[in-house]
């Protein structure tokens, strides 16, 4: 299994379990209940040694919500980057090496409408079978 399907996999579990949350999205184009998040794009670079595969990834999550105030998204921006921080060291054929966090910003586009973007970078090896 390739790295970026092996880690998408593991991310959309972790977002999946996060409570509050009305909808996970695979990809742009989420049409649902807010709050809801998306996973966007994974962009992986090699990141191997002399003798073993290795990719270093670009998680990146958006989140979208239309409450009043930004407290309930800061909230659930904060679960994600948890969830994101928490996933799995062990994925099928690959290890995870570290997670760092990148970025976690709140936009408001001023009528009650608000963005988060949640990004961490992702290393990892291939496991030696």
């Amino acid at each position: 299994m390739s790295a970026a399907v092996a880690l998408r996999a593991a991310v959309l579990a972790q977002l999946r379990a996060i409570a509050g949350v009305q909808r996970v999205a695979d990809g742009a184009g989420a049409k649902a209940a807010m709050p809801h998040v998306t996973l966007r794009d994974i962009a992986a670079t090699d990141w191997g040694t002399k003798d073993r595969a290795g990719r270093e990834a670009r998680v990146g999550v958006t989140v979208r919500d239309d409450h009043q105030l930004p407290a309930r998204i800061e909230g659930i921006a904060g679960a994600v980057e948890a969830a994101l921080l928490a996933l799995p060291r062990d994925l099928p054929g690959w290890r995870i090496v570290t997670v760092v966090p990148v970025r976690c910003a709140v936009l408001g586009d001023g009528t009650a409408r608000w963005a988060a973007m949640v990004d961490v970078r992702v290393r990892m090896l291939e496991q030696e079978d």
